[in-house]
Parts: C-alpha cells; sequence; structure tokens
C-alpha cells in the first residue's frame, strides 16, 4: 500500500523492543487519548520487561522524537513522527474494515440508481461514519470530454435550449438565438444529425469534425456545443461535498473553544485542503497519501491528519476521498476507508461511462 507523507526514516533507526513499546503507545494513546505510562505498558500487555527497562527505551523514544512528555502526566504520547513511523512500519496491513463492513457500505451504494452527485454526497456520509471523523469527496477532474448527446428544445420561434450531456453525466444548458424562425421538426433534425456525427468525441475531434461543414444551423450549433467544452476542459475547481464535522468536534482534543474554530476553518473554509488535492489526482492511482499534522508543509492542519485516496479511470477522471480528523486516529481503518470507498466510486464511474 506504501501511504506517502514526509518521511526519512527506513525503519531501521528502532530496535524490536523499541518498536513494540512504540506500537503500544501508539494504541493506547488512540483508543484512550490519555498519556501512556510504563506501568500501564507493563501491566496491560505483560511484556517480558521491567518497568525500568521500558522506561528507559521510552525515554530513548522520546530523545528520537517519536513520543513526547506532556509537563502534567507521567506518561507519554506520540509525536507526529511517531505517528509517522507507525504508519510506514508497524501498523496492520490486513483491512480495517470487516467484510460485513465492506458489503453493507457496498448495498448502500448499489441499492439505488442516483445521479452521480448523489453517490457522492453518499459517499462522504458513508465515510465520516465508517471512519468517525470527518470526510470530503471532491467532483471529478475530467481530462477528457466526451460528448454522449445533446438535444435542442425550442422554446420560442427564435429561442432554443442547448442540452449537452457529457459521458460522465453532466449536463449544460445554454439558451440560443437564432437569426430566422426555426420548428422543432427542424432542431429534431440537427439534433439527430449532431448525435450521430459528434456523440462520443472530445472537443479537439470534434472541432476537426466540423471545421469544413457548410455555414448552417449544424454548424451554428456545432460551435457552440466547441465552446461549451472548451469551458469545461478550463475547469478546475472540484466541488467539495463534506460531512462528520461533529465526529471530530466531540474529539477530547478539541474541547478548547479557540481550536474548535480552528478546525471548523480548515474543514469547512480552508484552501488548505483543497490546495491538496491536485497533489493527489496526480499521483498513482492505487496510492494512499497520509499527511500527519502537516509534515512540516501545511501550518493550518498541525492538529490534524488527512487521508486521501484517488477515485476514477487512468487518463480520463479522476477525484478524491478523504478522511479529516485529529493526528490521534485510527490510520488503518481510516486507510482502509478511503481505499474501499475510492474503489467503490471507480467502479461506479466506469459502469456510468461504459
Amino acid at each position: 500500500m506504501g501511504p506517502s507523507g514526509e518521511s526519512g526514516d527506513d525503519g531501521s533507526r528502532l530496535s524490536d523492543r523499541q518498536r513494540a513499546i512504540l506500537r503500544i503507545i501508539i494504541q493506547e494513546f488512540i483508543t484512550t487519548a490519555a498519556p501512556v505510562s510504563s506501568e500501564a505498558i507493563v501491566n496491560k500487555y505483560g511484556l517480558p520487561y521491567s518497568p525500568a527497562t521500558v522506561r528507559n527505551e521510552m525515554a530513548e523514544l522520546e530523545q528520537g522524537g517519536y513520543i513526547s512528555h506532556p509537563h502534567t502526566s507521567a506518561g507519554r504520547i506520540p509525536s507526529d513522527l511517531g505517528y509517522r513511523y507507525y504508519v510506514e512500519h508497524l501498523m496492520e496491513r490486513r483491512s480495517g474494515l470487516s467484510p460485513v463492513e465492506q458489503n453493507t457500505i457496498q448495498h448502500q451504494f448499489y441499492q439505488l440508481q442516483m445521479e452521480f452527485t448523489e453517490w457522492l454526497r453518499l459517499a462522504a456520509s458513508v465515510t465520516a461514519n465508517t471512519a468517525h471523523n470527518a470526510a470530503l469527496v471532491s467532483t471529478p477532474r475530467v481530462y477528457d470530454n466526451r460528448l454522449k448527446y445533446v438535444q435542442l428544445i425550442g422554446v420560442q420561434e427564435r429561442a432554443v435550449l442547448l442540452v449537452i450531456v457529457t459521458q460522465d453525466g453532466s449536463v449544460k444548458e445554454q439558451m440560443l438565438t437564432l437569426e430566422d424562425p426555426v420548428t422543432q421538426n427542424e432542431l429534431t433534425q440537427v439534433t439527430n444529425r449532431l448525435n450521430t456525427l459528434l456523440s462520443n468525441l472530445n472537443r479537439p475531434k470534434m472541432e476537426a469534425r466540423i471545421k469544413d461543414w457548410p455555414d448552417d444551423l449544424t454548424k451554428f450549433v456545432a460551435g457552440r456545443m466547441v465552446e461549451t467544452f472548451k469551458a469545461l476542459d478550463r475547469y478546475k475547481d472540484a466541488q467539495i461535498y463534506r460531512d462528520g464535522l461533529v465526529n471530530i468536534l466531540n474529539q477530547p482534543e478539541f474541547s478548547d473553544i479557540g481550536r474548535v474554530r480552528h478546525v471548523v476553518q480548515v474543514i469547512e473554509n480552508g484552501q488548505t485542503i483543497t490546495s491538496i488535492i491536485p497533489e493527489v489526482l496526480s499521483s498513482d492511482g492505487n496510492a494512499v497519501q497520509v499527511i500527519i499534522g502537516g509534515d512540516n508543509r501545511f501550518d493550518d492542519l498541525r492538529l490534524l491528519s488527512v487521508v486521501l485516496a484517488r477515485y476514477g479511470i487512468d487518463g480520463q477522471m479522476a477525484g478524491v476521498v478523504g478522511i479529516v480528523g485529529p493526528t490521534r486516529m485510527e490510520y488503518n481503518r481510516s486507510i482502509s476507508t478511503v481505499q474501499y470507498i475510492a474503489n467503490l466510486l471507480s467502479g461506479l464511474v466506469t459502469e456510468r461511462r461504459g
């Protein structure tokens, strides 16, 4: 799987004993949100080491920057570096979702025929509820917009509604004003001609095909269609569907009102997360990106971790499924959730375009 992020650690710095202790500290802290003491580690997990030995190893881990020592507690908590080491070297690689959970999620997507935007809203809701954090799902960026069909509807003698439907299900409407009156029968003939000659073509191929057409109503409408596809190809800002903000605000890390305001700003209004989306869209199809505490790149995310996966069809269209939560998140479950939802959306997109 290889979750990516900023880390130069190859996994060889820590001894087996230190790795075992670090894994326990992180798993305990994810579960309890309370600093973890050496006594708790020895007593709960039955390690064959004395509390003094565990304390010495914890001191080494602290010196290496993997854990830190809150002033008000005798226990330790993981640092961003510790979480990064855990994700890359210590986390279990089996799926964090049970077969029953996977079947339940799949059923929600396939039980009803939906518009694609409804699938995206559902994906955000299911992702948030499954990972117990906030979720975001972006509309796909289409790299090769193609015509599915066009329709012309007479509104008045010289006013015509142009309806363009693309292969990904997007619908664009435009009102055309004509120089001469036209009947619906004539519009239907033009519609049939355009659908026969231009269906399944992208903008460059459409432009090439209509280049030598005579200057009549068919070419006029086709020219407007080309302009519409130019606008689609310039599309850059994805619409983002969000859900589950309350899941984060219920976490103990965010009981402080100042932190609450910051998290709400980052998730609902901030540009930091949306600026990361192009990185994910240009990544490998199956890669998951895990950003922990901003990874020294994004100051707005210093309290948060973000797990992002790409969905879509390689070379044609791609969007992003993501989870946002405290750095103390269940990484295995979060990674498994975005991977599973992304795979489902990829399948739905493929079926829709097929």
